[in-house]
C-alpha cells in the first residue's frame, strides 16, 4: 500500500510540479517510500537465517568503523579524474567492502578487540569448555 501511494505521489510530483513540488508532498512521498521498504523487509526478511544473524552481529561494529573507512576511501577516490557518479559508486563500494573485510578478518578473529566493538567475548576455548561440561552432565 505504501509503495503504491509513494509511486502515485512521485508521479504527481514529477509530472505536475516538476522540481518545484511543495515540501509537504515531498515529505509524505519520502515517508511512504520508507514505510514501504520497511513493510517489504518485515514481510520477506523476518525469518531466522544465518545471513540475518551474521548481519545483525556485524551492524554495530560496521557502524563504528564506517566513518573512518568512508573518509579513507574519499581521500583516494575523490582526486581521480572520473565522472562524479563513478566517484560516488566507488566510495560506496569501497566503504562497504572494506568495512565487512575489517569486520570479518580483524574484529571477529582478534579476541581482545571484540568487546571494544560491541561483540561478546567468544573464544573457541570457552565454547569447548561449555560443550565438554555439558556432556558430563
Amino acid at each position: 500500500m505504501y509503495i503504491g501511494l509513494a509511486a502515485v505521489l512521485f508521479g504527481i510530483r514529477y509530472f505536475i510540479f516538476a522540481t518545484e513540488a511543495p515540501g509537504y508532498l515531498t515529505a509524505i512521498e519520502s515517508n511512504s517510500w520508507i514505510f514501504g521498504v520497511f513493510g517489504l523487509g518485515y514481510k520477506y526478511l523476518n525469518k531466522p537465517s544465518k545471513t540475518l544473524n551474521y548481519l545483525c552481529q556485524a551492524a554495530y561494529p560496521v557502524y563504528i568503523i564506517h566513518m573512518f573507512v568512508l573518509y579513507t576511501g574519499a581521500l583516494f577516490i575523490l582526486p581521480l579524474e572520473i565522472p562524479i557518479l563513478l566517484k560516488f559508486i566507488g566510495i560506496i563500494a569501497f566503504t562497504g567492502m572494506v568495512c565487512f573485510l575489517i569486520y570479518e578478518f580483524v574484529l571477529r578473529r582478534i579476541g581482545f578487540l571484540r568487546p571494544l566493538f560491541g561483540l561478546k567475548w567468544n573464544s573457541k576455548k570457552t565454547e569447548k569448555v561449555k560443550t565438554s561440561t555439558s556432556n558430563l552432565n
